[in-house]
């Protein structure tokens, strides 16, 4: 049960972001690099946030060029919502898929089932994010070029995995 566990306590957690980002709830201390006072966001948001800025070294640079994105384009912060959304839902239907295969399978499948299950299908779903995610910025990189689909960014700019996300060019 450890991986079903953990699929419920993201979930839970990612719907109460996604409840108190609805309900315009401002953050009372600072959380992460977001200051208090600023409306709590949904929780893809910081993990994105957190993975490229420390993981992957985009360091205070891109938490500010990522937070300066999320707050100028609706379309961007759409995105972020949906692929909150997405995730919880599937987390907690996954979740409580194992939940019942742990609790009705023989005892000899059941050690496979609860922690070697859920990953492929998370894997799954990191594969339709990445679809998502480049569709949509597609699609606002289109409607910013005011229905014109140019390819690439501004020249001699470089691009690495984090450019797509802060800026409308992919």
């Amino acid at each position: 049960m450890p991986a079903p566990v953990l699929m419920y306590f993201l979930a839970t957690l990612t719907a109460l972001s996604i409840l108190l980002n609805a309900l315009g709830t401002t953050l009372p201390f600072r959380f992460g690099s977001m200051d208090s006072g600023i409306v709590v966001r949904p929780a893809i948001y910081y993990i994105v946030e957190d993975v490229v800025a420390v993981d992957g070294n985009g360091g205070i640079e891109y938490r500010e060029a990522f937070s300066a994105r999320y707050e100028s384009s609706p379309m961007f912060r759409s995105m972020i919502t949906t692929l909150s959304v997405v995730w919880c839902l599937a987390f907690f239907a996954l979740a409580t898929w194992f939940t019942i295969l742990v609790f009705t399978l023989p005892v000899m499948a059941v050690y496979a089932v609860g922690w070697a299950g859920p990953f492929p299908l998370a894997g799954l779903l990191a594969l339709w994010t990445i679809y998502y995610v480049k569709a949509c910025l597609r699609e606002e990189r289109k409607l910013d070029n005011g229905g014109i689909n140019a390819i690439g960014g501004a020249q001699g700019q470089t691009q690495d995995e984090r450019t797509a996300l802060l800026s409308s060019e992919v």
